[in-house]
């Protein structure tokens, strides 16, 4: 699945129409904070979840009472109807009829109807994978800001239930797969017997060698994963660093387990749904995946690294992500940059090809990012000083000014110096023009 065009009216923050025309591989949102970028990919696992229409047992994610747009009056704040969501795309190389989802009032349910297209795709393909036949099957996640500590709840289920529940089915990879919760208990228990299983048949698994290749392969100074059954130590996922290490997940900084999870977490999903690809399910998968705050806890290097990463890993996903990092926004060289200013769209960049201080300043309105905020502000008084000294109207308030802004600065020795010698050259200018 692809989705090659979105259009939301009164949706959040969009209470204007938004239409984007996307591309197929990368879509980077940036903006300021609140300016629709998480709206935005909420308004797509509308999209993307009216395919579970047709998959029995899926909940699709229709339009909720959170997701319609607020109205501020003087008086008053009111609801605005229709909540639309619009999208065009394709199913494995398939034109799919436009889709939409909608909701027209408070106590109104999002309609079905005229997401009929994509539902009928998606019962033919429901029928055709429950009568075992090799039929690809998308990739639909969404990876929200709460993945690494929002977890997904498991209901209870009574005997029946669980002797019922079809265990091996390669739907369970959609299950809550567009919920803003981790669900990455569900890969640690697949990983947790996959590993079990291979240790009693003293064997490999091909799906589980898969896994364990994305994470070595993408983690930066990770060399393997493994998990750890002995009583006498702790138990879970364990990776060994290229320092020799041995570290539990759990004890993993925020930024490894972030950039682990999502690897991990996808390439399991890849070898579920689509079992028959073998060895290269994770390169043949396609589908949508939605990923806010791409940068979540990564230091710098790491977030120069993981656009690269999933790229290659997963060649055949359409990805859309959000950021603040100018560092992610560098690696963007195909793709496009969506800039987004107060839910509006401001415009749309096609690749980047600029300096970190060129994307701060002129993509993300990061006013001289060279300087910090306080030497900018002293540059700003010393430049009025300044004139005031030329023009004859310093007085000693505007001195003392000065002094405590270049303050902070008295370490750096020589750029203080140079200061305080403009200062006297121009203080004395001005004294020898009254003297004469």
């Amino acid at each position: 699945m692809k989705i090659d065009r979105i259009k939301i009216n009164n949706f959040r923050g969009f209470g204007e129409e938004l239409d984007l025309t996307l591309d197929s591989s990368l879509n980077l949102f940036i903006g300021d904070n609140g300016s629709g970028k998480t709206a935005i990919l909420e308004a797509l696992t509308v999209a993307i979840g009216s395919f579970f229409l047709g998959i029995n047992g899926q909940d699709s994610r229709g339009i909720s009472k959170k997701d319609i747009h607020i109205a501020s009056h003087e008086h008053s704040e009111e609801y605005i109807f229709p909540v639309t969501v619009h999208a065009e795309g394709t199913i494995f190389g398939t034109k799919v009829e436009p889709w939409t989802r909608s909701r027209a009032g408070i106590d109104n349910n999002t309609t079905r109807k005229e997401a009929s297209s994509i539902m009928k795709i998606a019962q033919d393909i429901d029928s055709r994978v429950r009568k075992g036949e090799s039929v690809d099957l998308p990739l639909l996640i969404y990876y929200a800001t709460g993945r690494l500590f929002d977890v997904a709840s498991e209901p209870e289920e009574n005997a029946k239930e669980i002797a019922e529940r079809p265990i091996s089915s390669r739907f369970r990879a959609y299950k809550r797969c567009l919920e803003a919760k981790s669900t990455f208990k569900a890969f640690e228990k697949w990983f947790k017997g996959k590993e079990l299983a291979g240790s009693r048949k003293n064997g490999s698994d091909l799906n589980l060698n898969i896994v364990k290749k994305a994470v070595v392969g993408g983690l930066p100074d990770c060399t393997d994963i493994y998990y750890e059954f002995d009583p006498d130590k702790p138990q879970g996922i364990k990776i060994v660093l290229e320092d020799g290490r041995t570290l539990p997940f759990n004890l993993l900084s925020d930024g490894t387990r972030n950039f682990f999870a999502i690897i991990a977490d996808m390439a399991y999903k890849c070898i579920t749904l689509n079992p028959h690809f073998g060895e290269n399910a994770l390169a043949e998968t396609a589908g949508v995946v939605l990923i806010d705050e791409l940068d979540l806890h990564l230091h710098p290097a790491w977030q120069r690294l993981i656009i690269k990463v999933l790229r290659t890993t997963f060649p055949n996903i359409q990805f859309f992500v959000t950021t603040h990092s100018p560092f992610v926004i560098q690696e963007i060289a195909q793709g496009k940059v969506v800039i987004l200013k107060g839910n509006k769209l401001h415009k749309i960049v096609e690749g980047v090809n600029l300096s970190i201080e060129d994307i701060a300043e002129g993509l993300q309105d990061v006013v001289n990012p060279q300087w910090s905020i306080p030497r900018q502000e002293m540059f700003e008084i010393a430049g009025q000083y300044y004139k005031a000294v030329k023009e004859g109207k310093a007085t000693p308030a505007m001195k003392t000014e000065l002094d405590k802004a270049m303050k902070p600065f008295a370490n750096d020795t020589a750029f203080y110096a140079i200061m305080e010698q403009e200062r006297i050259i121009r203080e004395n200018k001005q004294t020898n023009n009254e003297a004469s």
